[in-house]
This record gives structure tokens, C-alpha cells and sequence, in this order.
């Protein structure tokens, strides 16, 4: 592979207004062909073009820039997305737009910027009948886009931007940055417009709708070798932390996104985020609301606040007093800002509670622990405790002490976890769902711990996180959705497809992948090439579905079946295209196409190769173009923009080492590379999503989950909220030539049962026999759970006898939430392998 192209270090981007949110739009004109700027039909603004038609709002036209005005008594984060959104079209047309605190003066065209009941001009509309908010009032974070002619003397036209609430005004004015082109991305990922000469926005009204999820956020965690060294080192030297210049960006790119939730980095390499006093003021002005991971209760980074030198040990039972002391100061101190509150208790870090005891002793203290908190809430937040936002989060050791009565208040959202692999572990029961304060998730594309890592690359498939989040909604969670992103690069694509999920729920169905990646491919890098990048991406995310590039160590490949040279292959055309799409761009495009795309395309097939190739030799040369890559990423890239932010061996585990070897070595590679073929009629391997037949169930239908699974797509029952009847089957009709024992093994999808009121069962029959009932959740840590999460797939296993000629083998769910994947029946020829067999030709 050849060494990294040198774009230059500058970047301009064909950026298209983004194809994913859904909202209510009337325009008062037609669109004139081939005037519009490229744009969905889903469009999250009012429509923009180049060319002007009659009655059009002249945002640029010639020498004329309209200006913003926003009202100084509005909220802080008004006045700073108006003053962004007049850098985004300066970044689109080299112009930029006055920016000013007063009511409108004499201009041909103005922008006026403001939060309902915050702006004495928008209060003004209002009352003389030219802006209907009824729709608007007492909405959570929505807005309302609309040109008004003549709304004041000696002004012609005006495209005011109204929100429900703080928020709500800044999610409007950046949907317009997005209408004009201006990727979320334009800072974060170097995602830059290109240059237009003039903007005209069509004249009509937008309203968006209220978000599907009301908190909607990110988590930024493991940050040792990414985002902390370059912000200590490069971006934010002066405080040589994660400071508030950093966290500027990252609330920044949050409202872009229309999300509104932080937990901010809490590792010991960073500093707590209360530690610097204008972290909390920063994200106030931004309207960020504030929170805390699963083991920083309160608002308290244990890590680095909790000193047991001054405040004695890090125990509850012992030392209650300090404990309590230590919250009730953060609470006084953060009180009057936006926050949500994690309650609870556990170890100083990520860690079980200390204490010790006996499970009913434990559910007893943080019962008291809940008690103590919420005393600190009422007193400090607001009276009424049951209003102040509350999570708890019962995650790793603290489930099974919910599980064995621990009785959380009412109106404390219950946050939901994934088993840190994507999965999640269990939602709200029936009973669950009547609490008054919901439930949420906490979710993971970025992990350190059990059974291995995912640090480096980001590879969970978004047609993963849509089948897992479309399920958490559906069974309530819409509280709260926080996402692990590690250090936010290289996770952009998936961070997102989260919070636009999060913001519209109904964004997309089972076909989500190919079509997010193809909206986000085109809104980024144009139309011209959108659907082979989307398609690369897909086959990306495909591929490591079966094995991400930090579990190669534990995979077992083989070359039964030729999985190994088909894998490698698969790699070797995928960056056979994603160079090709690289040469293709201008120097200006390439630094976003690098990091989006050429980096992990590359860098994962170098992966591959290093632990699947023939010989050391390779497998070395594959170690050393990862360093090169991953240099070019610090050291070149964008000028050195995002020096310190890549490690191509976070936490430096073995899967990273560079390969050693000798003859023995390479003779070992080679055996394992001898190719046993097909075996006639030793079994029969059938994708699941290709049923002979189906029969839906009763409100539930058979969907195809477009890119989930290892060797295909999946097949579920949807949607998961449909009662499970027993009328739902699936068959599958195959033929041997042989008698003899059969094993049919049933590839899922390795989820976990929904709630506690139900499994994750299914039945399985061939032909006329009594159906045999298998269950294949586990539990999480066990041998059975860390082989699921490595493999991609849960495998459930029955008993049969065949007879030679044809036969039906049947398959009935007996719970939500299973997917299948392929259905295999050996009869004593199945050779091992990875993937299992291949799709047995008919």
C-alpha cells in the first residue's frame, strides 16, 4: 500500500443541505429547476438557491448582505450561534453579514434571531398578527422559520427565526447554516463549504417538530490518548487540559447537531470539569445542559476532586459526613445552572460501591444515598425535588442490586445501559414504564474493559444502533440517550446518525444504513459520488461487524470456506475504491476525506493483513504503514490541525504490538491458509433473511435489517412492542442426500431479552417433530456473553435426525427482540470457522 497522498492544507467542501431531519414545511414557491442548491426533501429550513425568484429573501445578493439582529436581553447562546451563523456565510460566499443587538433599522432584507417572549421585535410581530406562535408556545426545543414582507418601516423583507425555548432559537439559526451549506462537521472534521456567489431563501414558513428525545447527548471518555493530549498539547495549550476553549467546540458542534447533553471527559489524565471555573459558565452560554457519567454522582469527578487525604476514605457507611459535604458543595456551587443530576453511588471510579455487605445491606445504603442527594437537590435546585432532572444509572454491578428491590424515587429517570458492546441489556418492564420519570439509554461506539477494547477505529454499524435505539424508543426510553464517543474523532459518522436519530426517531426504518450513509456522503462530499461512498462505507461497517479491528486477536479466521482470502480481498477492493474516490478529489477536499474516510478504511485492512496475511513479513510491513498513516493523520494533515489526536494503539494492548516471527511463524500463517473447500452435503447454511416463507405476527411484521449481520442482512419482528403470539414463523426448505444426526445452529444477532417480563426465546423444528425451545441471552461477563460480543453473534443450537429428500426446518420467536441472522443445519461436515459457512447454493 502506498504511503499517505499530500493533499494540501487547505480544504473546500461540497457541502449539501443535510437529508435527515423531518420537518413541516410550506413554501409559497415552486422550485425552478435547476436553481436550488442541492438539498433533501426532508429539508430542515426553508428552501435556498443561488437564483432568486419573486418575493425570495435576499440573504446575499450582489454587495448586499443582510444583516442578524437578536435581542441583547435574549439568551447568551443566541447571540453566539447569530454571530456563527454570519461566519457560515462568510464561509460560503466571502461575505459576512452586521451582527447586531437592537431592533431592525432601514434595510432592504434582515435577519432577526430570538427566543418567543426574549425578543422585543419578535414580541412585536406578534402582537400585530404577522407571526402566528401559537403552534410554538410551550414547546420543547422547536423553532419556527418564515420570510415576512414589509414587517417594519423602511424594512422589505425579513426571514425571522423564532424558537420555543434557548435552544430552540439556536437549532433554527444553524438549520439555516445547514440550508446554505455548512456541514455540522465544518470545524470538527474540516468539512467545508464551497463557494457560492449568492444566497436566496424561498419565501414561506418552517416549523420544526419536538425532538423524538428530549435529552440527546455525548460522553467523552477514554480520552488518554486523543482528545485530551491534543488539547493539552495543540488546541488548549495555555491550560494544557480539556478546558473551556475545547468544550467551546464540542457545545458548539452539539446544537449543530440539535443535541443539548454533556458528560464531559472524567478520566484522572483530565482534570474535572468543575476544576476550571469557566467550564460550567462556557457550557451555560451555549445552553448545554450538564451531567456526569454512571460513577460521578452529583456532579463530582471522583477521580480527580475526592482527595482522601483531606475528606478521609471514599466510603459511605464510614465516612457519610465528608461524603455528603463533598456533594452538597457542587450542588451550592452548580445549582443555579442547567443540569441533570446523576444519583447513585459507586466506587471512586469505575468501580463497585465500597462498603462491602450483603446484596439487601448494599440496596439499604443507597437508599439512604438517594435520600441524602435528593435533600441536597431540594435545597439547593428547586423545593420541589420531583422537578429537578435526576438519572440513575444502573450499570455493571448496580443492576443486580436494582434487580433485588432497591427502590429508586419515582420521578428519577431510569438510564438503561448497552453491555458496552452495543447491546442492550435490558429496558423498562411494563410496571417500569408508569414511572413518572421515564428511562433513557447509555450507549457505547467506544470502549475500554471486558472482554477487549474498541478504542482505535469506530465500527458499529448504524444499522446496529438503529435497531437497538428503535427499540429503546418504542419500549419508552425518551428521556435520555447519551453516547460513548471516546474522544469524538474517529466517530463522527456514528455520533451522529445517534443525535439525528435521537432528534427524529422516525428519520428512518430498517434500511437506515445505506440511506443515512448516502444522505451523509452527499450533504459532505456532493452528489457526483455520494452513493460509492456511501457504498464503501457499508462494506466497511459489514466487515467489521464480523470482527472490529482491536478484536483481531481473538478472532478465529480460517481459510475453511476460503473466509480468510475472501475477507482479505474484500479489504484490498474496498481501498482499491476509497483511493480511487481520494485521487478523484481536489487538493482543497482532501483533508476531510482523509480522516473520514481514508484513514479507517486503510488502516483497518492494514489490521487484516497484519493478522491475516501469509507471513511476518507482511504482517510487519502492515504494522509500519499504520505508523505511516497514522503520522500523516497527526503530523500533515490539515497543517497539523489535529496533532496528538490519533493513536493507532490506544492503551497499547497486545492486539497493537508489532508482529515477531521466524520460519515456524510463517509456516504456522501458511497452514492456517490451506483451502478445504465445500463439503458436498456435510451441511446446509441458509441467510435467515431469505426465508422459503414467513407468516407476520399479530401487529407485527418481518423486516430485513439492511446492513446487520456477518454475512448478510438480518431478519426481526417488528415493531418489539407487539405481543408475541406464536403466529410468526419463518421456513426454510432445504434437501440431503444423507441420513444421519443433525445439529442446527440459528445465528442471531446478540441481543439481549427486552425487559425482565419476558426471554429470548425461540423454537425450532424439522418437519413434523415437537419444537424444541432455545434461549440465547447470557449474562453479561460470562464465557458464553464474551464469545457473543467478539463474534457478532449469539448462536443457538438444537438436535435432529434427517432422513435423505426434503425437508422444512421451522423457526417460531417466542419473545421481542431476537434477530436473526443465518440458519445452519450440520450433518458432521462443518469445518471451523469464523463466519460459518457460506450461503449453501440452491
Amino acid at each position: 500500500m502506498s504511503s499517505p497522498l499530500k493533499p494540501s492544507a487547505c480544504f473546500l467542501l461540497l457541502c449539501l443541505l443535510p437529508l435527515f431531519s423531518l420537518t413541516a414545511c410550506a413554501f409559497v414557491h415552486t422550485p425552478t429547476p435547476g436553481a436550488t442548491l442541492p438539498h433533501s426533501l426532508k429539508g430542515a429550513f426553508l428552501e435556498v438557491s443561488e437564483k432568486s425568484a419573486l418575493g425570495d429573501f435576499a440573504l446575499v445578493s450582489g454587495n448586499q448582505v443582510a444583516p442578524i439582529y437578536f435581542d441583547a436581553a435574549d439568551a447568551k447562546v443566541v447571540e453566539i450561534t447569530a454571530n456563527a451563523l454570519a461566519e457560515d456565510v462568510h464561509k460560503v460566499t466571502g461575505k459576512t453579514p452586521a451582527v447586531k443587538a437592537s431592533a431592525p433599522e432601514s434595510k432592504p432584507s434582515v435577519i432577526i434571531i430570538g427566543t418567543l417572549g426574549k425578543n422585543a421585535s419578535i414580541n412585536q410581530l406578534v402582537s400585530q398578527g404577522k407571526i402566528k406562535v401559537g403552534g410554538l408556545q410551550g414547546k420543547w426545543e422547536s423553532y419556527l422559520a418564515m420570510t415576512i414582507a414589509r414587517p417594519f418601516p423602511g424594512v422589505e423583507n425579513a426571514l425571522v427565526i423564532v424558537g420555543s425555548d434557548r435552544r430552540g432559537t439556536a437549532y433554527g439559526a444553524f438549520a439555516l447554516s445547514e440550508a446554505i451549506g455548512v456541514s455540522p462537521w465544518c470545524w470538527w472534521a474540516d468539512v467545508t463549504p464551497r463557494h457560492r456567489d449568492a444566497l436566496f431563501v424561498r419565501a414561506g414558513i418552517c416549523a420544526s417538530k419536538e425532538p423524538s428525545v428530549q435529552y440527546r447527548g455525548i460522553f467523552i471518555n477514554d480520552e488518554d490518548w486523543g482528545l485530551q493530549p491534543w488539547a493539552a498539547k495543540n488546541f488548549e495549550p495555555e491550560v494544557g487540559d480539556i478546558g473551556p476553549k475545547t468544550y467551546a467546540r464540542v457545545f458548539e458542534l452539539l446544537l449543530r447537531l440539535k443535541a443539548n447533553y454533556l458528560w464531559p471527559g472524567m478520566h484522572s489524565c483530565t482534570k474535572a470539569f468543575n476544576i476550571y471555573p469557566e467550564n460550567k459558565v462556557v457550557a451555560e452560554n451555549y445552553a448545554i445542559v450538564m451531567g456526569a457519567s454512571h460513577c460521578e454522582p452529583l456532579l463530582r469527578n471522583n477521580v480527580t476532586e475526592w482527595d482522601t487525604k483531606t475528606r478521609g476514605e471514599w466510603d459511605y457507611v464510614k465516612n457519610r459526613d465528608n461524603v455528603v459535604k463533598y456533594w452538597e458543595e457542587r450542588v451550592k456551587e452548580n445549582g443555579k445552572y442547567e443540569n441533570i443530576y446523576t444519583v447513585g453511588m459507586r466506587g471512586l471510579h469505575d468501580s463497585g460501591m465500597v462498603g462491602g455487605g450483603t446484596t439487601a445491606e448494599q440496596v439499604a445504603r443507597l437508599e439512604k444515598v438517594f435520600a441524602d442527594q435528593r435533600d441536597l437537590l431540594a435545597q439547593y435546585v428547586n423545593s420541589q425535588v420531583e422537578k429537578v432532572p435526576q438519572l440513575f444509572v444502573p450499570y455493571k454491578e448496580v443492576l443486580p442490586l436494582y434487580q433485588n428491590g432497591l427502590k429508586v424515587p419515582d420521578d428519577v429517570t431510569l438510564g438503561w445501559v448497552d453491555d458496552n458492546h452495543g447491546y442492550i441489556r435490558r429496558l423498562s418492564n411494563a410496571e417500569e414504564r408508569k414511572r413518572s420519570g421515564g428511562s433513557g439509554v447509555y450507549y457505547h461506539v467506544s470502549y475500554w474493559g471486558m472482554p477487549e477494547d474498541y478504542l482505535w477505529l469506530c465500527t458499529t454499524p448504524p444499522a446496529l444502533i438503529w435497531e437497538e435505539m428503535r427499540k429503546a424508543y418504542d419500549n419508552d426510553a425518551r428521556k435520555v440517550w447519551v453516547l460513548n464517543v471516546g474522544d469524538i474523532k474517529p466517530s463522527e459518522i456514528d455520533m451522529e446518525f445517534f443525535l439525528r436519530l435521537a432528534w427524529d426517531v422516525n428519520a428512518w426504518d430498517e434500511n437506515a444504513q445505506l440511506v443515512f450513509l448516502t444522505d451523509w456522503a452527499e450533504r459532505n462530499f456532493g452528489k457526483e459520488n455520494a452513493k460509492e461512498i456511501a457504498a464503501i462505507l457499508d462494506e466497511y461497517y459489514r466487515l467489521h461487524y464480523a470482527a472490529k479491528p482491536e478484536h483481531l486477536l481473538k478472532a478465529k479466521f480460517t481459510n475453511n470456506y476460503n473466509e480468510k482470502t475472501d475477507r482479505m480481498q474484500r479489504f484490498a477492493k474496498l481501498v482499491e475504491r476509497t483511493n480511487a474516490l481520494y485521487e478523484k478529489q481536489p487538493k482543497e477536499l482532501r483533508d476531510a476525506f482523509y480522516q473520514l474516510l481514508v484513514y479507517p478504511v486503510r488502516c483497518s485492512a492494514l489490521m487484516n493483513e497484519k493478522f491475516l496475511s501469509d507471513t511476518v513479513e507482511d504482517a510487519q510491513k502492515a504494522y509500519g504503514q499504520i505508523q505511516t498513516e497514522t503520522k500523516y493523520y497527526n503530523e500533515e494533515m490539515a497543517a497539523g490541525k489535529w496533532r496528538h489526536m490519533m493513536s493507532m494503539a490506544p492503551r497499547n494492548t497486545p492486539v497493537f504490538k508489532k508482529p515477531i516471527g521466524d520460519e515456524k511463524n510463517d509456516a504456522t500463517r501458511k497452514e492456517a491458509s490451506v483451502d478445504h473447500g465445500i463439503v458436498g452435503d456435510g451441511y446446509v447454511s441458509l441467510e435467515a433473511e431469505k426465508p422459503t416463507r414467513k407468516t407476520n405476527g399479530d401487529g407485527a411484521t418481518w423486516k430485513i435489517i439492511s446492513g446487520l449481520g456477518r454475512s448478510g442482512d438480518s431478519l426481526a419482528l417488528l415493531p418489539t412492542t407487539a405481543k408475541v403470539t406464536g403466529k410468526a414463523t419463518l421456513e426454510y426448505d432445504f434437501t440431503v442426500t444423507k441420513s444421519g444426526d443433525a445439529k442446527t445452529m440459528v445465528y442471531c444477532v446478540p441481543t439481549h431479552a427486552i425487559s425482565s417480563d419476558v426471554q429470548l426465546r425461540y423454537s425450532v423444528s424439522i418437519d413434523s417433530e415437537q419444537p424444541q425451545t432455545v434461549d440465547i441471552d447470557t449474562k453479561e461477563f460470562s464465557k458464553s456473553w464474551s464469545a457473543n460480543v467478539l463474534n457478532g453473534a449469539a448462536i443457538g443450537t438444537s438436535a435432529h435426525k434427517l432422513a435423505p429428500g426434503k425437508h422444512t426446518l421451522k423457526i417460531t420467536p417466542l419473545d421481542p427482540g431476537i434477530v436473526f441472522d443465518k440458519v445452519v443445519v450440520d450433518l458432521g461436515g462443518l469445518k471451523p470457522t469464523h463466519l460459518g459457512p457460506p450461503e449453501t447454493a440452491k
